[in-house]
């Protein structure tokens, strides 16, 4: 076999256009442009509304190649292209070789009646997303309606592309065409495997591994199909006809043999080499084909079983039950050519780092590149895979059914190596699209059977006959597939967003029931480094048109304002503003995230919206797109710590009121915090004993209470410790005057807890100096009196702290290590924190 790759510099213009312009594959037109100067940077300002002409126009990629007789001898010459996005025609010295509608499908087309030793010209035509959305559209016998974005193109239900290109309430709009996957010319005579899935039996003394293989055959024959792994080699006849095939073997692995995968934080993640082989049978030298991939020993499943609170959702690896923690991921970028590995190993470093064990690859976007993947799979992510459909409804016309059945198969067979992916799942809110948003249509009832045609008759069998050994989910939110009707809190997963879209204080997370919770979130502001990036300081105002620009979902830079009216002191300075909207983001998501852990095993997982964005702007992020940590990303170690140290407060005339009574959209008062009740939340899976030691100390340190509790916790268990009660406090002590600390002190990760008997704007905050010192990596702070939400600001230098946005009690001092996610940074991370580090806290904001 013989592979010429055609990646590097291509030539590219626009359809109707003289001149040719230098561009890169991978990549895409908008970057190409960008790095031509022929278009502003559409990520500052508003520049994005003077670019749309990009995405409506047409354009042509094309270079030429030196091709080697050699590979033209082979009986099989093929262009192999891993990603064209979207709608393209490719040719090769002017005929057509193949067309494709569909991104998320990789291409092989046959080229050896086209090419010709020596030079060839090749080129991709690709006709603009939006007309084609459009056209389609107009041919269709219905309306087929989607949501709607502030700033977004028409007709994407129509066409198989990352949704989010059209625009979003995140994202901006840029509808990207281009050959942004690998692309390269392959010969070949002999079966070549095009891919490798495994399917894994544990229910026995040892493991069968089946190793199923994709085979492209040029000529019928009998070949010796060999499968090497974990030390052990299993060999095969098996006649292959011409064309392709698939054919499998299964290895035996012996009990103990082996050590198993875990997700992060319940063991450790062993990947083992897996080489599949067809060859013939004679031993040809240099014949046949070796394909190589990472498999990771791992039990995977799904448990969806009738108990007391209704149906269990939750997954089980290797018998352990294991709550998911962690959140939704979107697109690292919205220009091909910032999509690059360093990204990839930054964010889902931060999510291991932040003891995440699940990341939800949302289906907005695309799938994305096996590098993503790959660290998933080495840093113990757990990854829920959507079909890459959201917030809409679709045509379930024959052409568009058989390319997302391609897209499918194409997907599975790509991804299902790794241990990582632990479900698959149909689409994002489609199925509320069908059963709430759109239930008004005229045509719904032709929608629901377009919705059942598509994802009941196309995806859900093509994904099941591929992987028949992981879960296909039938939506999120869903209640399985025996009922269309997203939101039941007794089973299935929700999305739950009534604190941000309707306007409920944080306390209504206190109401719900869930069972697993896969989408629900709070906005803040990106720092002001990153906002500098894409905006001038004039327009540091939440209320700014171009700072409303940066903000894409309708009101929600006033939501914000709002809401930090109710829990904080309204500062007069941008900074601290931007600095308050991370607070009450972490504050929101503490709430939810660490309530829903308490209820376990009843509720079995929180993966909140969103980890990281996709460009400098207000959203539900925890990571900004320039890789700086948020309030909550830190608050997300804490909330996701394997031993959790909560407090749940009890309101005065609130506490247990119905679900009717709390959904007040002005956001009624819960009333005063009569108490507090500490809990511990342990996720070990062996039992754990420590000490958690209580505190209630006023703020400028008089210790009210002290207490030193014994635990021994069964292995999950999460139980209540005990309750302070507001009225208990000693005569002449201030509620506002007082915070209540519990920290456990034993052999797992663990955060302390703090809890108030009011607001933070109601606090009784002292006027607080902090002492720092900076030793290398570690920066020391001590506070005479407390001092809250203690922000330790690196600046612009990439990396994060071993925690940040602390409250520190009265006379406590406490060492944070900065870690620069790059060992060839460490030696000038001293210098850079003594330029660039800022320190502030809460009282320091009014």
């Amino acid at each position: 076999m013989r592979k010429q790759l055609l990646n590097g510099s291509w030539r590219f213009r626009r359809h109707g256009d003289e001149t040719w312009r230098e561009g890169a594959v991978p990549g895409g037109v908008y970057t190409d442009m960008l790095d031509a100067g022929e278009i502003p940077d559409p990520l500052v300002e508003d520049n994005e509304l003077d670019v749309q002409w990009v995405g409506e126009s047409d354009w042509t990629y094309q270079r030429t190649v030196d091709v080697d007789r050699r590979l033209l001898d082979h009986d099989r010459v093929v262009l192999q292209c891993d990603g064209l996005d979207t709608v393209a025609t490719v040719r090769i010295n002017g005929q057509v070789v193949g067309e494709s509608v569909n991104m998320h499908v990789g291409n092989e087309f046959d080229a050896a009646d086209a090419l010709e030793p020596g030079e060839n010209e090749v080129t991709v035509e690709f006709h603009s997303p939006v007309d084609y959305g459009q056209e389609r559209a107009a041919e269709y016998p219905y309306e087929v309606p989607c949501i709607r974005y502030p700033v977004d193109q028409p007709g994407r239900p129509f066409v198989r592309k990352a949704q989010c290109h059209y625009g979003w309430d995140w994202g901006p709009c840029l509808p990207t065409m281009g050959i942004y996957r690998d692309v390269a010319l392959v010969g070949y005579s002999e079966p070549r495997i095009r891919y490798t899935k495994t399917e894994q039996d544990h229910s026995g003394e040892g493991i069968d591994l089946t190793v199923r293989v994709g085979v492209d055959a040029p000529t019928a024959g009998t070949y010796d199909l060999t499968v090497d792994v974990a030390d052990r080699s299993a060999t095969e006849s098996v006649s292959l006809a011409a064309g392709d095939q698939e054919v499998e073997l299964t290895v035996p692995v012996e009990a103990g043999s082996v050590d198993l995968w875990w997700p992060n934080g319940y063991g450790d993640q062993p990947l083992y080499g897996l080489d599949v082989s067809v060859s013939p049978t004679d031993e040809r030298p240099a014949a046949g084909h070796t394909h190589s991939d990472r498999i990771g020993f791992r039990d995977v499943d799904l448990v969806v079983e009738p108990d007391d609170a209704g149906t269990s959702f939750h997954f089980e690896v290797n018998g352990e039950p294991v709550y998911a923690k962690g959140a939704n991921t979107i697109p690292t970028a919205p220009l091909y050519g910032d999509v690059t590995e360093e990204r990839y190993e930054h964010l889902v470093r931060s999510a291991a780092d932040a003891n995440m064990n699940m990341l939800r690859v949302w289906g907005g976007g695309y799938y994305e590149e096996d590098t993503f993947y790959d660290l998933c799979d080495e840093y113990g992510l757990l990854v829920w895979q959507d079909f890459m459909f959201s917030c809409s409804l679709h045509p379930a016309n024959e052409e568009f059914l058989d390319t997302v059945e391609e897209e499918v198969r194409y997907q599975v067979r790509r991804l299902a190596n790794h241990p990582s992916i632990a479900l698959w799942c149909a689409n994002n809110e489609n199925e509320e699209a069908a059963q709430n948003w759109f239930v008004d249509h005229d045509h719904h009832e032709a929608h629901l059977d377009d919705y059942r045609t598509l994802y009941e008759e196309t995806v859900g069998p093509a994904c099941r006959e591929e992987d028949p050994s992981r879960t296909y989910w039938p939506g999120s939110p869903s209640s399985g597939p025996d009922e269309l009707e997203p939101y039941v809190f007794e089973k299935g997963d929700i999305h739950y967003w009534d604190v941000w879209h309707q306007g409920q204080p944080f306390e209504d997370y206190y109401t719900t029931e869930p069972r697993f919770v896969s989408e629900f979130g709070y906005q803040s502001f990106p720092s002001i480094d990153s906002l500098r990036t894409v905006l001038d300081e004039a327009d540091f105002n939440p209320t700014s048109p171009m700072m409303e620009h940066h903000q894409r979902n309708p009101g929600g830079n006033a939501t914000i304002l709002r809401r930090m009216a109710d829990y904080f002191r309204i500062p007069f300075d941008f900074a601290d503003f931007v600095y308050l909207s991370q607070l009450l983001q972490a504050e929101a998501m503490s709430t939810a995230i660490e309530y829903w852990r308490r209820r376990k095993p009843t509720t079995m997982g929180a993966l909140y919206w969103q980890l990281n964005d996709l460009w400098p702007v207000a959203s539900w992020s925890s990571i900004e797109y320039d890789g700086k940590w948020k309030a909550q990303q830190y608050a997300a170690r804490r909330q996701f710590a394997p031993v959790l140290v909560s407090f749940h407060p009890e309101f005065a005339d609130r506490d247990g009121v119905d679900n009717e009574q709390a959904e007040d959209p002005d956001g009624a008062d819960w009333g005063d915090v009569t108490a507090q009740t500490l809990w511990i939340t342990s996720d070990e899976t062996t039992p754990v004993s420590g000490t958690v030691s209580l505190e209630v100390v006023t703020f400028d340190g008089t210790t009210v209470r002290e207490d030193a509790l014994d635990v021994a916790l069964d292995a999950h268990e999460s139980t209540a410790l005990t309750t302070l009660a507001r009225d208990d406090l000693p005569d002449g002590v201030d509620p506002t005057d007082v915070m209540v600390r519990a920290r456990f002190d034993g052999p797992a990760e663990s955060y302390p807890a703090t809890a108030f008997f009011a607001d933070y704007k109601r606090l009784a905050l002292p006027e607080t100096d902090l002492a720092v010192e900076i030793d290398g990596t570690d920066v020391t702070v001590a506070a005479d009196e407390a001092a809250l939400f203690v922000e330790l600001d690196p600046g612009t230098i990439p990396g994060a702290f071993s925690d940040d946005y602390v409250h520190l009690a009265p006379g406590e001092e406490r060492t944070f290590t900065f870690d620069a996610y790059d060992d060839s940074r460490d030696a000038l991370v001293e210098s850079h924190l003594v330029d660039q580090l800022s320190i502030r806290h809460l009282r320091e904001t009014y």
